[in-house]
């Protein structure tokens, strides 16, 4: 039986862990920091960023896998290959208004809850960096928000919470609306990405693009046009 069948449903190439509550507390404190300074409900932030460059990333937080090259001991049992986190490491929030907040979005930290905090080892595409022409997002209304809304709030780890954002996202900032609407209308209308490029991005599997298009169609419609069946990831 080939090892990816024997894991859970949606999950990455890697398990992750923090490995201390201080390297979490730290995390979670300069995420929801970015959130309110930049107006994104989907930070994220290279390790360097918030625990010092090299070693000093060193015992923040395990990556887990089954081992590619050996996944099976000689007992059978699955074979884990266990990695720290250096300076590719990535750490993602997501963040959802809190009720009350008025329609100009979070003015405090208090005024944002969290729905997911993770670390994840550096992939083939860093949503921190990559430019947005390489995925095709180099539109007008589109910035680097919408890059981390889909890593993030549409990756592996958070995409079965977006009923949780459904409820609150009309208390998001405006411009964070926007690019999240700029952005989901470009993909399902101009289809630039290709589903191994949304895997790189996302570690979700879609198995052709129309597939992948019809699901963005209906995160739109989910979002913003009061669609009320929250759409399912593969």
């Amino acid at each position: 039986m080939p090892t990816r069948d024997e894991l859970p449903p949606r999950t990455g190439p890697w398990a992750s862990r923090f490995d201390t509550e201080d390297a979490l507390v730290r995390a979670e404190d300069a995420l929801r920091a970015a959130a309110l300074k930049e107006h994104d409900l989907a930070p994220i932030l290279p390790f360097e960023a918030v625990y010092g460059p090299w070693l000093n990333c060193a015992g923040r937080a395990t990556a887990i896998a089954i081992d590619p090259e050996e996944p099976y001991g000689p007992d059978g049992e699955l074979n884990y290959v266990y990695g720290d986190f250096l300076t590719l490491g990535l750490l993602y929030g997501v963040y959802r208004p809190a009720e009350g907040v008025g329609p100009g979005g979070p003015a405090d930290e208090d005024q944002l809850r969290n729905t997911t905090l993770y670390p994840y080892p550096g992939g083939l595409v860093d949503p921190t960096a990559v430019p947005l022409a390489t995925l095709g997002f180099d539109v007008p209304g589109v910035d680097r928000r919408f890059v981390h809304f889909c890593a993030a709030i549409l990756g592996v780890e958070a995409v079965d919470d977006l009923g949780m954002l459904r409820e609150t996202f009309d208390r998001a900032w405006p411009d964070y609306r926007e690019t999240v609407r700029a952005g989901l209308l470009h993909l399902v209308v101009n289809r630039p990405l290709n589903v191994d490029q949304w895997y790189a991005l996302t570690y979700v599997r879609f198995p052709d693009r129309q597939e992948l298009t019809a699901f963005l169609a209906q995160v739109y419609a989910y979002l913003f046009d009061g669609f009320e069946a929250m759409p399912l990831a593969p």
